[in-house]
């Protein structure tokens, strides 16, 4: 298990933005943040494939970590599991959501075994297509 700074922050603004106590609406607005203020997802997607991992970066830039690591901490924390794999428009990316919580988090997976948290947001539901989260974020 990690608790890197970074990751942490994240994790804490989505967990604001969907108390623990509210039950996810099927019908709740989707709402999306970019894992690093003041920069556009399209963005990050970019430099996603050449950032270092989070244990070895210089200054800010979103959480990366081993593929493993990503899919325990989303599956662990915030009960997501992998919803599209295909790379949205073949950009590389990965949607993942989750029911329960009704949060998503957009994941720039590498070749190099890496992949990096690029968004994040709330008001997700099985019922809207995947399109829909990538949209929100920017990926159009």
């Amino acid at each position: 298990m990690f608790s890197p700074v970074k990751f942490s922050v994240l994790a804490a603004a989505i967990i604001a933005a969907a108390p623990a106590h509210a039950v996810p609406q099927p019908d709740a607005p989707v709402r999306a943040w970019s894992a690093m203020a003041g920069q556009p997802v399209p963005v990050l997607l970019r430099q996603a494939q050449d950032m270092p991992t989070s244990d070895m970066a210089v200054g800010d830039q979103p959480y990366c970590a081993a593929d493993a690591e990503i899919e325990q901490t989303l599956d662990h924390d915030f009960a997501e599991t992998l919803i599209d794999a295909g790379g949205h428009q073949g950009m590389g990316t990965e949607l993942w959501g989750s029911e329960q919580m009704g949060t998503w988090t957009l994941v720039a997976a590498r070749d190099d075994g890496v992949s990096c948290i690029i968004a994040s947001g709330t008001g997700y539901s099985p019922q809207n297509e995947a399109v829909e989260y990538y949209t929100v974020a920017g990926l159009n």
